[in-house]
């Protein structure tokens, strides 16, 4: 992706990745819409951009993505500011072993992991289409886990309240997965709007959610400083992996640790994807 005063959606920006993400796309020339929860950490991170890079454009939303109300709103401020997005970063995720339910019921991993990223894509699409224009080409990546290479078998029924959290290899994993599923769904539908959309795993990365997040296996979380990599290291792999696939022009992949490996036969499965989507068209209402 060549900058010239394009337009990057990031969520989850002030995280350990999400501001790595923020400094390269910065450093690229790109202009930020930056989505958080917190307005301190926002306006920092906005008023120390903003100085560095004076002449792009940075602007910092306020929402709750685990709440759908939040999210439509969202959509719709950006909708008015911004005719056309040439990116968009799916990054803001959940991690924990605790019952966590958003304010229309759902669990907290799927909320937040999986239909957040769904219902901006869809919401944001004639933008990101927009972005696509002249022989351009606009970009989605949603962030995955290789968590998923642990599921073995996905019931979408259980999606939405399951019977168990389980932290990182039960309701995040599956959450990760299917937020993969979206992107195997949606990618031939995209790409006749010449979008691209990819599935990302960062890779262990040292992050507060690594570091403090009960979801997260205490050996692992022991572990965790001497095995997983820097933000700023993973971030840049993220960039060149994906950078590597637009100029392919492929589109559906599922990039880990900067390298392309084959998505999951379980995001492949027409069954489950037409479930899904049901699923997730419904709690998008």
């Amino acid at each position: 992706m060549d900058s010239n005063n394009k337009t990057v959606v990031l969520t989850g920006s002030t995280g350990a990745i999400g501001t790595e993400l923020a400094k390269l796309l910065a450093q690229g020339g790109y202009n930020l819409v930056l989505i958080n929860r917190s307005q301190k950490k926002s306006a920092a991170q906005v008023a120390q951009l903003r100085e560095l890079f004076p002449e792009q454009r940075f602007d910092g939303l306020i929402a709750d993505l685990m709440d759908t109300d939040q999210i439509k709103d969202l959509i719709s401020k950006i909708v008015l500011t911004y005719s056309q997005i040439d990116a968009l970063y799916n990054v803001s995720g959940l991690l924990t072993d605790r019952r966590i339910i958003s304010p229309q019921g759902v669990e907290g991993h799927f909320a937040l992991n999986t239909l957040a990223p769904y219902m901006l894509i869809q919401g944001l699409r004639s933008q990101l289409s927009a972005g696509a224009s002249d022989g351009n080409q606009s970009v989605i990546v949603n962030f995955s886990s290789s968590a998923i290479n642990a599921v073995k078998e996905i019931d979408v029924t259980q999606l939405r309240n399951p019977d168990k959290i389980g932290g990182l290899m039960d309701a995040y994993a599956k959450s990760k997965l299917a937020v993969t599923a979206v992107t195997c769904l949606l990618k031939d539908d995209l790409m006749e709007e010449n979008i691209l959309i990819y599935s990302v795993d960062p890779g262990a990365t040292k992050s507060s959610m690594t570091k403090e997040s009960t979801g997260m296996p205490p050996l692992l979380r022991l572990l965790a400083p001497l095995l997983f990599k820097s933000p700023d290291r993973q971030a840049m792999k993220i960039i060149k992996g994906m950078e590597a696939a637009v100029t392919d022009g492929k589109s559906g992949l599922f990039i880990t640790n900067g390298r392309r490996k084959p998505n999951p036969h379980l995001a492949l499965d027409k069954a489950f994807q037409s479930d899904l989507k049901a699923l997730l068209q419904d709690l998008s209402r």
